[in-house]
């Protein structure tokens, strides 16, 4: 059974989440509290007598890798196998254990215990028997327990095995996402088989059509009503079908119907309309099973001459690339930071997404529904050839259906998703082995939905890349927006993209787009810094593609937006080169030499044809102590057509902005502190300004919280940011100026993570404690299972106390 949440923080938790008022015939129940971890291996750990009281209580979704050492020191370790690729963070062996308590009557229901992802290579135990193995890391899955728990304590036992080196980035390890326990009737819906399309969305007219496997598990033939309604987001029912099938004794019956919704509210990025499919099934007359799952109606068409249009309108698809990570609490998967990503994308201005380099949560994908985000989701980094000696290839042979299986099936509902991808910079592309498997996968994932294109991200040249993509609907190149010419008139009926591009060429790939009508979009790597790769956007890959970052270095450093959710220069470039309107004028001076606050700036040389994944290091700060009268540049980005600056109220000149200056202008201006500001200028008229000063000591400690009442149910965030200020209320950015900060929980919630978004600051995650960087940090807070109020004590370095209160109120 699959609800639609109240708010926009729990929307994510659709899937998975406890359902309080859940009708007893059909029921999710979230097991996101009460396991034990243990790391490392535990001898006889999968039967039922074993003793875990010592183990950690956990909540999950839950990242072993992240935990502190057992001495309570940080994570980190310089030797860990996966080195650089894992932001030196370990992988390694865990056990979950967990009591389930079932009354006479759940027991003798359909049971189904169900995984969105865990990490990976994971053996599944209950009441001491082996019942499921499951080896990628990202794809969800179910283990039937229907006649195998009994009436009061039942043992769920998980052991995770991550061996490293798995991954080309950071993995972490373990349950990584939502456990849930479903029950159901015996005549029930399988969840799997529901598949909702839109064969028709026009303004006057959309058809939906439902599909859905009814199933009798019981030991006498049924005859089962089918009734489907669709739902506005105002509870009114739009549309109405109902059929009514006999299905015998342990049988399925494959069924579909047409709903015609008229005048229907059309999906789209710039206007997100949801509607609900609630499908009933009907035994005697008493409703048995209830599913409901949210959708919208939405045409997608896509062709080399008209681009991609969404309702009849063309969109360019302004994206960005994410990993699955959320770096303070690590890869676990919570649905509010999931939703937070989403969020900070879509007010910075992208419109799409691409899930690299593995299938996206369904947390994620809620959140794309709601908030308008177009979503790549991919399947797979390997094939047949390993890029890590323990990553998914060792399983690709056997594996591969069931994974593409479950990707498409647990998302082909969301209007969010645009394209499936099979694969990125496989290493066999272009070969007869590689254009073989990519048949292989397209065709698999046609059959399960034939409504969405197949694309890939390819990192070959011709002619390897041109036999790659004539087995796709769409394709994306990484890095290779040179060959959109090339192999248009190889492929003329194919629409391309950039999969992977790097930030500081935004210009020429959105040129590409802008000009090519074939081009449809343009992925930037990355959109929201990460965990792994370590300094690649700091020093760039060695030219032997192997050298990265050096330890301390645990972030990437590439993201257009930090690892704490802070817009970095580069996204506001990039707002002003898609004319999003959001800020149309900014401006950031470029670090001065001897200045630079962050070790190894390129530390390895990077010489054609290897790519530079650094960002320029500019920086939103004239706070410049020993640079007086010394000349800075200043870098003014501008949508508008003219920019003025001035320092301390005096103009240093009008300057023109324009696609031939590729919308940005630089100043040279003599240090002197005080108040730098930007002006932007249309038809000679001001039209936005930005300002930079000069700050002085700090003075406060600026708190501010993202929700103010979370839900009683062990499982709501609050991200709480402190940011230095000084007495003039001015941000404090210069290094020398942080503070520790210290943060306490106590209440009804508990501390879940703090970070600073510092790619060589290896404190721990889970102490509570964190420098700033760059005058700010950012903490999690995680609700309890019982209601109260939540109390935030901040202490920071010389400066006054602050407590915050928050609400945890009962579900």
């Amino acid at each position: 059974m699959r609800t639609i949440p109240a708010t926009k923080r729990c929307l994510a938790a659709a899937l998975l989440m406890a359902i309080s008022a859940s009708p007893a015939w059909a029921e999710v129940r979230s097991l996101s509290q009460d396991w034990r971890f243990h790391a490392g291996e535990a001898t006889g750990a999968e039967r039922t007598t074993f003793d875990d009281r010592s183990w950690h209580q956990v909540a999950v979704p839950h990242d072993f890798s992240i935990m502190d050492k057992a001495d309570g020191q940080p994570p980190f370790d310089r030797d860990t196998p996966s080195g650089q690729d894992s932001g030196y963070l370990p992988g390694g062996t865990g056990w979950y254990r967990r009591d389930l308590v079932l009354t006479p009557t759940e027991a003798s229901r359909i049971v189904r215990l169900n995984f969105e992802a865990v990490y990976m290579d994971a053996d599944i135990w209950v009441n001491g028997e082996h019942l499921k193995k499951h080896r990628y890391g990202y794809t969800a899955f179910s283990v039937d327990l229907t006649g195998k728990v009994r009436a009061g304590s039942n043992v769920i036992v998980v052991r995770v095995d991550h061996a490293d080196p798995s991954s080309r980035w950071y993995a972490g390890s373990g349950l990584i996402r939502p456990v849930a326990l479903e029950l159901l009737d015996t005549v029930h819906i399988e969840s799997e088989s529901v598949f909702v399309s839109t064969p028709v969305a026009a303004k006057d007219r959309g058809v939906v059509a439902v599909s859905a496997a009814i199933t009798n598990r019981s030991n006498k033939a049924q005859s089962a009503e089918w009734v489907a309604k669709v739902v506005a987001a105002s509870g009114v029912t739009v549309a109405e079908a109902r059929q009514t099938h006999a299905v015998p004794a342990g049988a399925r019956a494959e069924r579909s119907q047409e709903l015609i919704v008229t005048h229907p509210r059309l999906w789209s990025p710039e206007s997100p309309e949801l509607y609900t499919l609630v499908q009933e099934i009907r035994v005697d007359g008493a409703t048995v099973d209830e599913r409901r799952t949210r959708f919208g109606i939405r045409s997608v068409s896509l062709d080399a001459t008209n681009g991609l249009r969404i309702n009849g309108k063309r969109v360019l698809l302004r994206g960005g690339n994410i990993h699955h990570d959320n770096y303070m609490i690590g890869a676990a998967g919570a649905p509010d930071a999931e939703v937070r990503k989403v969020a900070l994308m879509k007010a910075a201005g992208y419109n799409a997404i691409r899930s690299a380099h593995n299938p996206a949560s369904q947390a994620t994908l809620d959140a794309a529904d709601e908030l308008g985000m177009l979503v790549i989701n991919e399947a797979f980094d390997s094939w047949n050839k390993s890029k890590k000696p323990q990553d998914y290839s060792r399983f690709f042979a056997e594996d591969w259906p069931q994974d593409i299986d479950s990707m498409v099936i647990s998302g082909r509902n969301h209007p969010s998703v645009l394209f499936w991808s099979i694969g990125n910079e496989i290493p066999e592309d272009g070969t007869p082995q590689g254009v073989e498997t990519a048949r292989k996968l397209a065709d698999r994932v046609r059959k399960l939905d034939p409504t969405r294109p197949v694309t890939q991200g390819i990192n070959a040249d011709p002619p390897k890349s041109t036999k790659q993509a004539a087995e796709l609907d769409v394709v994306g190149y990484n890095y290779h927006a040179h060959i959109f010419a090339k192999e248009h008139e190889q492929l003329p009926k194919l629409t391309m993209y950039t999969s992977e591009s790097l930030s500081k060429e935004l210009f020429s790939y959105w040129r590409a787009v802008e000009t090519q009508p074939w081009v449809i979009g343009d992925f930037v790597w990355t959109a929201v810094d990460y965990l792994g790769e370590s300094g690649i956007g700091w020093m760039g890959y060695s030219q032997d593609w192997q050298k990265l970052g050096p330890y301390p270095w645990h972030l990437a450093y590439c993201g257009e937006i930090d690892a704490t959710g802070r817009l970095r220069p580069a996204a506001y470039y990039r707002q002003v080169v898609w004319k999003t309107g959001i800020t149309p004028i900014s401006a950031f001076v470029r670090q001065p030499k001897g200045t630079e606050d962050l070790p190894d700036r390129h530390l390895y040389p990077i010489t054609p044809p290897h790519l530079d994944w650094s960002l320029e290091d500019v920086h939103p700060s004239w706070t410049w102590p020993g640079q007086e009268g010394k000349r800075q540049e200043v870098l003014v980005y501008s949508e508008l057509p003219e920019v003025e600056l001035f320092l301390n109220g005096k103009s240093l000149g009008r300057k023109t902005v324009s696609v031939e200056s590729e919308y940005k202008v630089a100043y040279d201006v003599p240090y002197t502190p005080g108040r730098l500001l930007a002006v932007g200028y249309r038809d000679g008229r001001e039209a936005a300004r930005w300002e930079l000063r000069t700050a002085g000591q700090p003075g406060a400690a600026a708190v501010s919280v993202d929700r103010s009442q979370l839900t009683a149910n062990g499982e709501d965030l609050a991200y709480v940011t402190v940011e230095l200020h000084d007495a003039d209320g001015t941000p404090v950015y210069a290094r020398k100026d942080d503070k520790k900060v210290r943060v306490r929980v106590s209440g009804a919630g508990t501390f879940a993570g703090i970070g600073n978004g510092n790619p060589v600051d290896i404190s721990s995650f889970q102490s509570g404690e964190r420098m700033t960087f760059h005058g700010r940090v950012v903490a999690v807070v995680r609700a309890g299972s019982q209601a109260g109020p939540i109390v935030i004590d901040i202490e920071t370095e010389g400066l006054p106390s602050q407590q915050v209160r928050l609400n945890a109120v009962a579900p």
